[in-house]
């Protein structure tokens, strides 16, 4: 139970700003109103089972709109579970990943019957700077060099597209994964210009999506700002960066790291952006909306 802290005054500067069916809510409230430096206390309430949270009666009105938002949010205790509630209402995508893996599959055999496909199609930086071919960075994607690149991509890639679709819904989730692997391929083809860069493979989109992954979870932090550290908040980025070095930081002379690194980054600031200010004007819209 949360100790009445410090407080001049008699019983009657204490005003009950809440009652809660269990102690734990009740002490989980009264920590909203010690974060902003105002006493508090949790007594037995009336009501048998029931529990009364009091604060200094000159500060009501700032500890109800506290109190409120911290109802809004779901506050700390709720939040793993809300999140996982939102996450779950979002289809898996399943039918987007098989059309994808097999584009993929019928891509490769494609190579296969014609020498001059990667040529034409890869993620080639001079043909993209100088020539103005930019749509090599979305089909470049869709190309790989041998079976074993193609099987690990097509493992990845659905594993990283279904977590992505559970998140935020399966057509704008693949839409962002495409479209941040591209963006990821064509920020690669800036940074290497005028040395000849070539690459391909979905590599690039798989950790856009885990980029995407780590922005949410930021964005979600970051709701929660006021009551956790800086550390906590960043901590699905420090993960997500763990990951892309584990897993994609140039186990092989091939891999494209640079690729992994900036389609990873433009996941990262696009799961921000949806899940952020985004969110935020479109709750925004829809209480205007509101008559």
């Amino acid at each position: 139970m949360i100790e009445k802290p410090e407080h001049d005054g008699d019983d009657d500067d204490w005003v009950r700003v809440g009652s809660y069916p269990t102690l734990d809510q009740a002490n989980d409230h009264g920590l909203v109103i010690l974060a902003m430096g105002e006493a508090c206390q949790v007594i037995e309430s009336n009501q048998p089972g029931e529990f009364d949270l009091r604060a200094d009666a000159n500060a009501v009105g700032g500890i109800a709109d506290e109190l409120d938002a911290y109802r809004r949010e779901g506050g700390p205790p709720d939040m793993i579970a809300s999140s996982v509630r939102k996450w779950a209402t979002h289809p898996s995508g399943g039918w987007l990943s098989a059309l994808w893996a097999c584009v993929v599959v019928l891509v490769f055999i494609w190579q296969g019957r014609d020498a001059g496909l990667v040529e034409r199609g890869s993620s080639a930086n001079l043909a993209m700077m100088e020539g103005r071919e930019w749509w090599r960075c979305f089909t470049g994607l869709f190309l790989h060099a041998d079976l074993s690149h193609l099987v690990g991509n097509l493992v990845s890639g659905v594993v990283m597209a279904t977590l992505v679709s559970k998140s935020l819904g399966s057509l704008r989730g693949w839409g962002l994964i495409l479209g941040c692997g591209a963006l990821g391929n064509a920020f690669t083809a800036w940074i290497t210009y005028p040395q000849p860069f070539i690459s391909m493979g979905a590599s690039t989109a798989v950790f856009a999506g885990l980029g995407i992954l780590s922005g949410l979870g930021i964005a979600e932090m970051l709701g929660q700002r006021e009551r956790m550290s800086w550390m906590r908040i960043f901590a699905p980025l420090m993960g997500g960066t763990i990951l892309l070095g584990w897993l994609g930081g140039g186990h092989d002379s091939r891999t494209d790291v640079l690729g992994h690194v900036f389609g990873f980054g433009a996941g990262a600031a696009a799961g921000i952006l949806i899940r952020g200010p985004f969110n935020d004007l479109r709750r925004i819209l829809n209480r205007s909306d509101t008559p």
